[in-house]
């Protein structure tokens, strides 16, 4: 019952905090700052409440009531009908958005929150989302030296006694001895069931050095995989970029003959299914002598991608002709025209390309499973598979291997994901 009520928290002040930062947010964008000021303290009274209450029902009343205060407040400060409408439109449409984020969040939060955690807090119903560790003692030792840790020693006639766990005994008992009885105290045995943890709020960072400890030496705390993703990362960047932009200015901007057959059937090879092609590349990568080499993970994107041809085709032809004729009049070649004048006028279509390429090769798994097998030549997507067969029954472990491998390409799109929104939504706007 009590995992239920915790439960209904959760959900109700998510609701809560999701409602009272739309009505926020919709408040300053109507220029209502009486109405922001209003929410934004509702907001951080909800997170006072959510942070220092320890009842779940006090965490749900209070959230069942100031959701809707806020929009009493909003009703009651707006001037006019059409005012309170914009803002009750614009709170929907940011309650939509930020329940959908959260939505998506919870997964990569789940992450965080399990690679900081213990190994005893990590298959505990209800799951603890905020890691805690067990309280130690710098003046009792265990009997290998550490700092003791401190439990409660839980008795049916008297009151709790607080414990340092000194040692393990091999019948699964704990010895433990009294911290609070005076140097008289004397260590007794109790079961395990018999004590209860003394914990605190305080993440296990230790669990990604022992992560990178726990990796082959001769991969240099996984240095070695870091290299060579970034290794093929650039060189499928620098290759998607050049050829799909250089076969995209053709199709867009020069005139020769089966132009438009030829892109047709490039579009046309974006229906054929991976599956069909891997076993001839394969062969053929083979036949050259690049199987356990790097080669055919990069090598490929120097040879262009439809996809990235027809986005950028888009954007050339959305560029006027007159800069291509002036280019003309000043004695340029077409290869100039391309370089200097084309390439500057489609940043945000290269930048989505490139961000695109990055989170492709950098999550590239298939392609070192298929043509890899020496480990100084593994990439990161496959060194954290082998990672998670040798260490599965490690969930903290492999959740920090996990996040170390995920955090670059998540920061990258943080920072870059204007753009390549930018690249993608103006590409249909050009055309002839």
């Amino acid at each position: 019952m009590n995992a239920f009520a915790w439960l209904l928290a959760i959900v109700f002040g998510i609701t809560a905090l999701v409602v009272l930062v739309s009505a926020a947010v919709a408040s300053a964008r109507v220029q209502k700052w009486g109405m922001t000021g209003a929410c934004a303290g509702f907001t951080l009274a909800l997170l006072a409440v959510v942070l220092l209450s320890r009842s779940p029902y006090i965490i749900c009343v209070i959230s069942l009531l100031l959701a809707p205060l806020a929009f009493y407040v909003v009703k009651r400060t707006t001037r006019n009908a059409a005012q309170a409408e914009q803002v009750t439109r614009l709170s929907a449409a940011h309650c939509a958005l930020l329940a959908g984020s959260l939505l998506f969040l919870i997964p990569f939060a789940w992450l965080i929150s399990t690679s900081l955690k213990s190994d005893d807090e990590q298959a505990v119903f209800p799951p603890v989302w905020i890691p805690t560790q067990q309280i130690t003692s710098e003046a009792v030792k265990t009997t290998d030296g550490e700092p003791a840790p401190i439990s409660w020693y839980l008795q049916t006639s008297a009151r709790p006694q607080k414990v340092a766990e000194i040692a393990q005994l091999p019948s699964g008992a704990v010895q433990v001895l009294p911290i609070e009885s005076g140097p008289e105290a004397k260590p007794f045995e109790a079961s395990r069931e018999q004590l209860t943890k003394i914990r605190h709020v305080e993440p296990r960072w230790k669990n990604y050095s022992e992560a990178l400890e726990f990796l082959p030496p001769d991969t240099h705390y996984g240095l070695t995989f870091l290299g060579n993703t970034l290794y093929l990362t650039l060189l499928t960047v620098l290759g998607t970029v050049l050829s799909s932009s250089l076969v995209a200015y053709a199709f867009a901007r020069l005139t020769w003959p089966g132009k438009n057959l030829l892109f047709i059937v490039l579009l046309s090879t974006m229906m054929i299914p991976g599956a069909v092609t891997m076993m001839p590349q394969f062969l053929i990568f083979r036949s050259l002598g690049w199987v356990d080499t790097l080669r055919p993970l990069w090598v490929p994107a120097f040879f262009g991608s439809a996809f990235n041809i027809f986005l950028l085709r888009q954007f050339f032809m959305s560029i006027p002709t007159e800069l291509e004729d002036a280019a003309k009049i000043d004695g340029c070649t077409p290869f100039t025209t391309y370089w200097r004048i084309m390439l500057p006028q489609v940043k945000p279509a290269l930048a989505a390309v490139s961000i695109s390429a990055v989170m492709g090769a950098w999550n590239n798994f298939q392609g070192p499973l298929i043509y890899l097998s020496s480990p100084d030549k593994m990439t990161l997507a496959y060194g954290l598979q082998l990672y998670q067969q040798q260490h599965s029954g490690d969930p903290g472990l492999l959740m920090a291997a996990s996040t170390l491998v995920v955090l670059p390409i998540i920061v990258l799109f943080f920072f870059t994901q204007r753009y390549f929104i930018e690249g993608v939504s103006l590409s249909g706007l050009g055309g002839r």
